[in-house]
């Protein structure tokens, strides 16, 4: 097994006498070369050339459970492997790296709350949500106009950062018009971005049933869906494209194509002048505002007249607002958020008017009842009815809701507080909780109010997890 061993010997001088050691490639050669695509632009040749000067770096990866451990040592994760290989073929250079991936989020909570899984500073970046943008067709709306205002947000981001994206072989044979690269790599083009497609580096192979890439060798088993997520082994192959990309930029370096690459973000170098216009259609959100997670939920709360802060899962993970109603009771259990101008700062002008914002709940089998959402003060949104109940699964879910800023003339205006009351409307019994796990808040572009529907994101767990630093 795992017969298929490539020796490649890329010697680049990080500084005299010092030259890069070997690397062994589990991936065969030709594979390599397909599944890195669009390589390489000026800023992942700029990465390169800062390791080789021996600078201090910050590496990070943003995305969903395919770039944490499921089942498997952290330092297995493909990302571990990446920053051990580059600290030890770059003695000199000072590498921080930041494993900010949240499991079961997709684009819209990396737009969204972005500010909260990275520093203001980072040199490269990994994006890796295309398993959670599935597309069923080649429509490139909805999720995809959410990812390509992260692209832009993560390119504009202060030192231009180099972003490259992977694009994951997904499991269970699911076929290759389903992955959201069919639609994803016209946004790659059109931003010059390289990225690492892990489908056509593997697809073949297993087709060929290559020994060393089978579901059951490079994913481990789920008692839910199968063989999902990745072993060490499928880790690796990840961290063998990874590595080939970077080599690739190298050897383009020591080229000299370096010199003549222009920024490919940016319209004739000049700052400011970056690519006029997106791709897709626009999407309605201007710009994230607030990303509120549990920790941080408190300070936002004015009054929570039969709500209690806490965990009540097993594991003591969950936390949030938490809302048990007695059956036929006729008590109002209230949760009143509160947000206002300070709280979002300089972020918007002072004729912005239009808002969404998105309450971040638990949705379970098990004891889940409604509530209602409403808005007053400073601010008025139509009312909305949730059901948390859901069949099989405990997870979070979100219920965007477009929110006007009133004018002074009615009591509202920039210094107005938006006060944001969620009721338990539960029957009680069975069915008597309501939770509350988080909010985010962003601005709207005006007169789309009726695509609120696209603001929704994905994310499962409910918060941002602590990004593991090393």
């Amino acid at each position: 097994m795992y017969q298929l061993k490539f020796t490649s010997l890329f010697v680049g001088l990080l500084a005299p006498g010092i030259v890069m050691c070997a690397f062994t490639f589990d991936v065969p050669q030709y594979a390599l070369r397909r599944s890195v695509q669009n390589c390489c632009n000026s800023r992942v040749l700029r990465v390169i050339k800062d390791l080789e000067d021996g600078k201090s770096l910050t590496l990070a990866v943003v995305g969903g459970s395919f770039s944490l451990p499921d089942q498997i040592k952290h330092e297995d994760v493909w990302f571990s492997q990446l920053v051990r290989y580059l600290r030890d073929t770059y003695p000199r250079a000072n590498i921080t790296a930041i494993n900010a991936a949240v499991g079961a989020s997709n684009a819209g909570f990396g737009f969204l709350c972005l500010s909260k899984m990275l520093p203001p500073t980072v040199d490269l970046v990994f994006l890796d949500y295309g398993p959670n943008v599935v597309t069923w067709s080649c429509d490139m709306t909805g999720q995809h106009q959410y990812y390509e205002q992260l692209i832009r947000q993560l390119l504009a981001y202060p030192g231009n950062p180099a972003v490259v994206a992977i694009e994951q072989l997904l499991p269970n044979k699911k076929p290759m018009y389903m992955y959201s690269e069919v639609t994803a790599s016209a946004l790659y083009r059109y931003y010059d971005m390289p990225y690492i497609s892990a489908s056509t580096g593997i697809f073949r192979l297993q087709a060929l049933n290559v020994s060393g890439f089978a579901e059951h060798e490079i994913r481990m088993p789920n008692p839910v869906w199968g063989f999902w997520h990745y072993s060490p082994r499928g880790h690796k192959l990840i961290m063998d494209m990874v590595v080939h990309m970077l080599q690739s930029a190298a050897a383009s370096n020591l080229a000299g194509i370096w010199p003549e690459q222009r920024d490919p973000f940016w319209v004739d170098e000049v700052p400011g002048g970056r690519t006029h216009t997106t791709l897709l259609p626009q999407h309605p959100i201007k710009q994230p505002l607030l990303c509120i997670m549990p920790e941080e939920l408190p300070k936002y709360v004015e009054s929570h007249k039969g709500w209690e802060f806490g965990a009540d899962d097993p594991r003591k993970r969950k936390f949030g607002y938490i809302s048990y109603r007695k059956k036929n009771s006729k008590k109002d259990n209230l949760l009143r958020i509160r947000w206002d101008r300070s709280a979002i700062g300089n972020k918007v002008g002072s004729t912005a008017t239009s808002f969404a914002l998105i309450l971040v709940y638990l949705a379970s089998y098990s004891g889940m009842g409604s509530a209602r959402l409403s808005c007053s003060g400073g601010c008025s949104c139509e009312a909305q009815n949730i059901d948390a109940t859901i069949s099989d699964f405990s997870l979070s879910k979100v219920r965007p809701v477009s929110v006007n800023l009133l004018p002074p003339s009615t009591g509202g205006g920039a210094d107005a507080a938006c006060q944001v009351e969620v009721v338990n409307t539960s029957p009680g019994g069975k069915h008597a909780k309501f939770k509350v796990t988080g909010f985010v808040l962003a601005e709207m572009y005006p007169g789309r109010e009726k695509e609120i529907g696209k603001v929704a994101f994905m994310n499962h767990e409910g918060g941002v997890r602590s990004a593991t630093v090393n």
